[in-house]
């Protein structure tokens, strides 16, 4: 009979235990230990419904190089510290330049994950941290990319358009010392190595290719830039990838013209063959925009473009011991 009694208070016992602290006996909140959640463009949200509302969400990490800004705010607006309290729903928003989602806890069961942007060049992996004083487990949740901007405009600012004429540039050198008393001639390419120089500069920005790449994609898209008509801008048919800070482009003339030049017996010369430049400079701004998410954005700086248009051919007398 005293065995049957210390039975039945330590069960009794037990199941007090239990009612006072329910929290001691851990459960699994999550379907699985992980889950892994994909979201795109075309199916941009996803929900996750949990067993049980004893969890809260703990943290947000990105795999990605850049890092992110977080908001966190109730569900009717007000900014909330993160992480929050255990069964207090609220919504974090998760943004930088290239990256815009939102993970929302709407109820004690239910956690939702919205994507609005990813812009970079790849598919971007966030691991979601949920749990309680007792357990922790994890959400993979893979960012798809979204649509790139799109160039809607080009405006030139035409009166800061700078003309600057006469620049020369040094495209060959050589030394010849003819020890014969006949003269010697060779020959010089004056445009064989000759292009069209372009470059775009914005004095706020470190220029980065990747990430105009991010903007408007992979291959960057073209834009029409100014000629020079008479010393005047014209606005045909040339056209660079906007983005790419340094580029060259072929020129008219012919890269095999051929120059004789003579030096006289006995004489010591030095060669140089330089190009005439035509430059300009020009203000810009290119207007994009998203046609999936309607976000506008402006970039600006200044063009910088220089051509040959002549070439002069200078040889200077050299004494012995040079």
């Amino acid at each position: 009979m005293e065995i049957k009694i210390h039975k039945l208070l330590y069960l009794s016992v037990l199941m007090f235990l239990s009612g006072c602290n329910s929290d001691i006996f851990i459960e699994d909140f999550l379907p699985g230990e992980q889950m892994d959640v994909a979201i795109s463009e075309t199916d941009n949200t996803k929900e996750i419904n949990f067993k049980s509302d004893n969890w809260r969400l703990l943290e947000i990490v990105s795999f990605m190089g850049d890092s992110f800004t977080i908001e966190s705010y109730t569900l009717d607006g007000q900014p909330v510290s993160f992480p929050f309290g255990e069964k207090e729903p609220a919504i974090v928003h998760c943004l930088s330049d290239f990256i815009d989602f939102r993970v929302e806890k709407r109820s004690g069961h239910k956690l939702q994950f919205t994507l609005n942007e990813n812009l970079m060049n790849e598919d971007v992996t966030v691991l979601i941290k949920v749990g309680n004083d007792y357990k922790e487990q994890q959400i993979k949740l893979l960012l798809a990319q979204t649509r790139k901007y799109q160039i809607d405009s080009v405006v030139y600012d035409w009166d800061k358009f700078v003309i600057h004429e006469g620049y020369l540039k040094e495209v060959e050198s050589i030394t010849i010392d003819n020890k014969s008393a006949s003269p010697m001639t060779f020959v010089v390419y004056p445009f064989r190595k000759s292009t069209r120089e372009i470059q775009f500069y914005d004095p706020m920005i470190v220029w980065e290719e990747e990430l105009f790449k991010r903007f408007l994609g992979s291959t960057l898209p073209q834009i029409i830039i100014p000629d020079l008509v008479d010393s005047k801008p014209v606005c045909n048919q040339t056209k660079v990838s906007f983005g790419s800070n340094y580029q060259e482009l072929e020129i008219s003339f012919d890269k095999e013209l051929s120059v004789d030049v003579t030096i006289d017996g006995f004489d010591k010369r030095k060669i140089s063959v330089f190009n005439v430049l035509e430059e300009y400079s020009v203000p810009y701004k290119v207007f994009i925009s998203n046609p999936k998410t309607d976000k506008k954005s402006v970039f600006s700086g200044e063009l910088h473009s220089s051509r040959p248009i002549d070439y002069l051919i200078f040889k200077k007398v050299l004494n012995e011991d040079e």
